[in-house]
């Protein structure tokens, strides 16, 4: 235990540990609410409905988020050590692979199964790597722009209906609002970078809220079809508010772990390796149906969660104490 209090205070030094807390708390919720969605006696807020704002719905927007703050921090660093050309290239290729091990996972299906997290974040990275290094305020102005054009297309065309019948996540063209999230997320990066713990913590919370703010607004408008909070349609309310919401729980995390060096015990370790943690519990979960069925009472569905996420955990570890 000594060893890895001495092991994860040396890692503090080469990390922003707030943001391996609020991305290990979204790899967490994916777990559980990947898990426990399969079960019908669990409640509604761990399970993904065509509307609404549920728990479940928030966690694809935290991951999201934390992705954009990484992508923004880790493409400047790697600029300074291997150039543009070079950084650029890396990045093109990892949002590649990602994409394609999310169709080898999800399957080929470009009409719905195929629009999933990796296949989602993979493309999301790709149509905002061109703008990664603008002005805070361009990116700003983009995430709305692309959100202003998918609605667009999901509201003045078939494409809406379409989407909420046979897609999921928005669909191919909702790869737009995945990649406004984001953008959102690059924002946080330069704000947590630039600016005083006092000062960053207020504009956050004032970001957040004003994001939220306009999300629900939006989705009071008619027809509510259109403007609902669905994670299905991708279209705006949704984002907006998710994004919001995101900041101001990383605000949370920042506070705990940055100003009074309070960590939650192993959200660190499972923040460092989401690619493999993602697939690993993809795959047991995948295995489970053939020991427990979906009536099944939900104290048999905890035990089930709880042997999922230990067997993540360890992995997760193990990959931390080898350097993986």
């Amino acid at each position: 235990m000594v060893k890895m209090q001495i092991e994860e205070e040396k890692l503090q030094k080469e990390r922003i540990i707030s943001l391996d807390q609020f991305r290990g708390f979204a790899i967490f919720g994916m777990i559980l609410v990947n898990y426990l969605g399969f079960f019908e006696k669990i409640p509604e807020t761990m399970k993904h409905p065509h509307y609404g704002m549920t728990f479940a719905n928030t966690i694809a927007p935290f991951f999201l988020i934390a992705v954009g703050m990484g992508f923004r921090m880790s493409l400047k660093n790697r600029i300074g050590k291997y150039g543009k050309n070079n950084s650029y290239f890396t990045a093109i290729k990892r949002y590649l692979i990602l994409i394609i091990i999310g169709v080898i996972l999800y399957g080929p299906d470009p009409v719905c199964g195929m629009w999933d997290a990796l296949v989602d974040i993979g493309f999301a990275g790709l149509l905002t790597l061109p703008f990664i290094l603008t002005k805070k305020w361009i990116r700003i102005s983009l995430a709305f722009l692309y959100l202003i054009i998918y609605q667009c297309i999901f509201t003045f065309t078939g494409y809406g209906e379409w989407t909420m019948q046979y897609s999921i996540d928005g669909g191919p063209i909702g790869i737009l609002s995945w990649a406004s999230i984001l953008f959102f997320g690059t924002v946080l990066m330069d704000n947590l970078q630039e600016q005083s713990q006092t000062i960053f913590i207020k504009r956050s919370l004032i970001t957040g809220f004003i994001l939220m703010t306009i999300g629900y607004v939006l989705s009071l408008l008619n027809p509510q079809e259109l403007w609902q909070f669905s994670q299905r349609s991708m279209t705006m309310t949704y984002p907006l508010f998710a994004s919001g919401l995101s900041f101001i729980v990383f605000v949370l995390f920042y506070w705990l772990a940055d100003i009074k060096k309070i960590q939650i015990p192993h959200l660190a370790l499972l923040g460092m390796n989401p690619l493999i943690l993602y697939i690993l519990q993809n795959v047991l979960i995948e295995l489970h149906g053939e020991y427990l069925n979906k009536n099944s009472a939900v104290w048999i569905a905890m035990c089930g969660f709880i042997v999922i996420y230990l067997i993540c955990f360890v992995v997760a570890r193990y990959m931390f104490r080898n350097k993986l």
